[in-house]
């Protein structure tokens, strides 16, 4: 059992941030200030911290604003203790009260034929791992993000409370998701689990550089490639080689409506503890997905040759694996019963989930066929802020360890000499500010738990402390905004402004090279 109580904890752990619907999960919690931290891996071209500024800033642009940076923890999923270090360990059970659990594989090939077992490996085994640190850290709430899809072949009408049910499936990652969705619904370690099944999910936005749903798009490429080689294909050719007759119809969801509905729902607790049919109403017809294909492959500009009669023994034999991969997946879909979900809708003044037009969709597929651009660089050099915030090897003082404990047990009490401190772009995040004496200390956390808090801009922040820019001038001109009550010392100055200027003068002093061996400052997670 876990020694840390829920008392003042703000922060839910996001898995699957740096996928197609947990990255648009995680702007909506941002904009709603809603504190998160976020489990990503490294990988051999970029760290964790990397991968993470490389999606704030996609999602910068697509949103057209500065976010708070997410505490990033490092880590694999399918690792024991999810692989992270000893103090983000310690810093999640004193932090995090929920989990939104959205990281999966999509493998839809069998598991047999690949090496390390996967979907299975992710999406069931990761799932245990994930659950085994919530329940060290007594993370008692649990969001999780499975697919509709777990209905598996079953036609007629799919309740949101159906799981399990003997079904038979189409692939290993239904079966997968059933599984982890099964093993959570009876963990006794989980208060409140509240499930999301979308079903296929793609991104409609212009600036999106993720592919979708991985059926949607290899129907496309396959059908393009196809039509490149032995031309366009007459209307309804194309999918009666998948088992279509063209009437049925496949539910497709725009991943920004997803998005908004988990975040809409996690932030509602009475809306928690069921589970959400996140689908439409009405689906997609095969035929309507057709003619958005060939208006995209004739759009494109590509040189299409005559179509010939004769090469379709060709065209079945190059289709033939895509046909058995996916072919169970391009089926009539059932109707997904929506009831949870309308109430949810209606509680949380949402729109329903928007209707595809065929020229939505051939927009869509003519965007996943353009190579995607390299994320931009990061930079190299690394900031005043950031260098002190990244002296993690610090030993904290005795103050900082008993600040922490009563923060992690909820006895801590706020008072004017803890500070908040939110900036917004690269380098951004939130962190509590003490002073005891002539000790700055620092710790990530909520900055809701201050009564005085620091907003502005990260590269604000950094001029001040490289001291091209003053405190007092940054107020004047907007750019650093300070939220408080009236707060003031016995000589009648602004303890906001004058502990502010103290943490400038601290970090500077952090930064210099004799002060990284002697300083009193402490910097922990």
């Amino acid at each position: 059992m876990s020694n840390y109580e829920p008392g003042c904890r703000k922060f839910v752990l996001l898995t699957g941030a740096t996928g197609l619907v947990g990255g648009l999960v995680l702007a909506n919690l941002l904009q709603n200030e809603q504190p998160v931290a976020v489990l990503v891996r490294g990988n051999r071209r970029r760290t964790a911290l990397e991968r993470a500024e490389i999606l704030m800033r996609r999602l910068e642009e697509r949103f057209g604003r500065l976010f708070s940076r997410p505490v990033v923890l490092s880590g694999d999923l399918n690792s024991p203790e999810l692989g992270l270090a000893p103090s983000d360990r310690d810093w999640v059970a004193a932090n995090c009260n929920s989990i939104i659990h959205s990281g999966a594989n999509l493998l839809f090939r069998p598991a047999k034929d690949h090496p390390d077992n996967e979907p299975f490996r992710t999406n069931v085994t990761g799932t245990k791992c994930l659950h085994e640190l919530a329940k060290a850290a007594g993370i008692r709430e649990w969001h999780y993000v499975s697919t509709a899809y777990i209905a598996g072949l079953r036609s007629g009408r799919i309740y949101e409370r159906d799981c399990e049910v003997g079904q038979q499936f189409g692939n290993d990652y239904e079966r997968s998701k059933v599984q982890a969705e099964q093993f959570l619904r009876q963990s006794p370690y989980i208060d409140q689990l509240t499930v999301y099944r979308p079903s296929i999910v793609i991104d409609l936005h212009p600036t999106t550089s993720m592919r979708s749903d991985q059926t949607i798009n290899s129907a496309f490429v396959m059908f393009q490639a196809l039509s490149q080689r032995f031309g366009l294909p007459k209307r309804g050719d194309w999918f009666r080689r998948l088992g279509f007759d063209g009437s049925e119809k496949k539910n497709i969801v725009t991943v920004d409506w997803v998005s908004s509905m988990i975040s809409q729902i996690y932030r509602r607790p009475a809306l928690h503890g069921q589970t959400y049919h996140l689908t439409s109403p009405n689906g997609t017809s095969a035929s309507d997905l057709e003619d958005s294909f060939s208006a995209a492959v004739q759009m494109s500009g590509i040189k299409l040759p005559a179509t010939r009669s004769e090469a379709l023994p060709q065209i079945d034999e190059q289709a033939a694996p895509f046909v058995a991969a996916f072919q169970p997946y391009f089926k009539d879909d059932p109707v997904f019963d929506r009831e949870n979900l309308l109430r949810a809708v209606r509680e949380c003044g949402e729109s329903d989930v928007p209707t595809l037009t065929v020229e939505a969709l051939r927009d869509f597929c003519m965007r996943q066929t353009k190579p995607v651009l390299p994320p931009s660089a990061i930079e190299e050099s690394v900031s005043d802020w950031g260098l002190f915030v990244s002296n993690r090897h610090l030993i904290a003082s005795n103050e900082m360890l008993s600040a922490n404990n009563q923060i992690a047990t909820g006895n801590f009490v706020p008072d004017a000499s803890v500070f908040g401190l939110e900036t917004f772009g690269p380098g951004g995040g939130q962190w509590l500010i003490s002073e005891k004496g002539s000790r700055v200390l620092v710790r990530q956390a909520a900055v809701s738990e201050a009564r005085i808090r620091w907003i502005c801009r990260a590269v604000t922040l950094n001029e001040i402390i490289a001291g091209g820019l003053t405190v007092s001038r940054a107020i004047e001109a907007g750019l650093l905004f300070i939220e408080s009550e009236t707060v003031m010392d016995a000589e009648g100055t602004s303890v906001a402004t004058d502990g502010f200027c103290r943490l400038v003068a601290a970090v500077r002093l952090m930064n210099s090279v004799s002060a990284v061996r002697n300083s009193e400052v402490a910097n922990v997670r």
